[in-house]
């Protein structure tokens, strides 16, 4: 799952080298190699271990100075990968380096990614001493390669000593929202009803990776569905440190939770890890403010086909049109279309991001902060509707009251 692993982008002009670059370091015909440019017509991922990083995935882009009667797509696709890139390799040939890769640099600058510089076909052509110094005037993080005489070996440790340099601290998902929740021993109850929109012989992803989470804590987790629920809580001599429940049962499942007992939802959960919990609860106060000819934005990561209750397409409109009493405007889009005009929209309601890394998830967010426009998720605008929200967002207590200084009565 990309969404679990450090993703690197790697970016550069056409038949510079991105594919055997790609393909050396994965040891995979992962990407076609040719000496007609533009042989990668569209984005390119694989996924390798890479330790003691974990998991990465590489994406091999498209050139950014495409010509082709397709190139415009192909960029465009190219400059999505700069929104989820933790890192960015940024190649080149010797000599060759000018407004292309200037404006790479820019895109980098703007999301504060860290990236390297790679001289590629040295075997053709060494780089002179001016040319790296050049180089070095953006990045300490220069380096030479040659799919001809590079020793795999040596390289990827050399990759692989930078990259843990020049990563953030938290570029590898740290579980500090569970860490000031529970501890070793503590017993969790995870709520996972299994109703008409559970996929079939499976549980989805926010509930998995909350019962990693739990375990990789050392923490006991107690599986039921919201119908076992009391029974649950019945069995258990010692109260659960905390009970995490899907958003749809949540107004449920908080009737039945006793008050000394702390209670969320995988949605805000994923709110805390993945991007800002202070905005999202401060978007969330727009909920209560809505007027008439408001315009909404629900936003998915994934893409899916719809069911018949889908929760983006069916249910949220609906709840949102119950709890305001309002005629309003609502727009839904999915997977990677997010619209580049959204100055006009009230407030986005946003997925908790599961397919999403952290950094694509803030991307997101911190668009919606710069047009200054309200943005909140499922979790959070479903406990708003269900009345819950209060309860819900008390183990994070500055975005509660975040959440209280914004709203405005309604």
């Amino acid at each position: 799952m990309k969404a679990l692993t450090i993703q690197i982008g790697i970016f550069g002009r056409t038949n510079v080298g991105k594919s055997s670059l790609m393909n050396f370091i994965t040891n995979q015909d992962a990407s076609i190699i040719s000496e007609v440019a533009g042989t990668t017509t569209d984005v390119v991922h694989k996924q390798m271990e890479l330790n003691p990083l974990g998991p990465i995935t590489l994406f091999d882009t498209a050139g950014i100075d495409d010509k082709s009667i397709l190139g415009n797509l192909r960029i465009e696709k190219t400059q999505k990968v700069f929104n989820s890139s933790d890192i960015i390799i940024l190649m080149c040939e010797a000599g060759n380096f000018g407004v292309y890769e200037e404006n790479i640099i820019k895109e980098v600058y703007k999301r504060k990614t860290p990236f390297i510089i790679v001289v590629s076909k040295t075997d053709l052509k060494q780089p002179d001493k001016n040319f790296l110094d050049k180089l070095k005037k953006y990045t300490n993080y220069v380096f030479t390669f040659s799919i001809v005489n590079e020793n795999r070996d040596n390289f990827l440790n050399i990759l692989k000593k930078v990259f843990l340099k020049i990563l953030p601290d938290n570029y590898i998902e740290n579980y500090l929202t569970f860490k000031d929740i529970v501890k070793k021993g503590d017993t969790v109850i995870l709520v996972i009803p299994i109703d008409f929109g559970a996929p079939r012989g499976k549980i989805i992803m926010p509930q998995i990776q909350t019962l990693r989470h739990i375990l990789d804590l050392n923490a006991i987790s107690y599986i039921v569905q919201d119908t076992e629920y009391e029974i649950a809580l019945q069995n258990l001599k010692i109260p659960p440190a905390i009970v995490i429940t899907d958003s749809q049962v949540v107004k449920c499942i908080a009737a039945k939770t006793p008050e000394n007992v702390k209670l969320t939802t995988y949605s805000i959960i994923y709110a805390a890890n993945k991007s800002d919990i202070l905005e999202m609860a401060k978007g969330a106060a727009t909920l209560n403010n809505l007027k008439n000819g408001d315009k909404i934005l629900i936003a998915e990561a994934c893409t899916h086909h719809a069911s018949i209750d889908d929760i983006g397409k069916i249910k949220l409109p609906k709840w949102i049109r119950e709890y305001s009493k309002k005629n309003l405007e609502i727009k839904y889009v999915s997977g990677q279309d997010y619209p580049k005009d959204i100055a006009n929209y009230k407030i986005i309601i946003h997925c908790g991001g599961c397919t999403l890394n952290r950094k694509g998830m803030l991307f997101r967010l911190n668009k919606a902060v710069e047009f200054k426009v309200p943005i909140t998720n499922y979790g959070i605008a479903i406990s708003v509707f269900r009345g819950v929200i209060e309860k819900v967002l008390e183990i994070f207590p500055e975005a509660l009251l975040t959440y209280k200084k914004n709203i405005k009565c309604r």
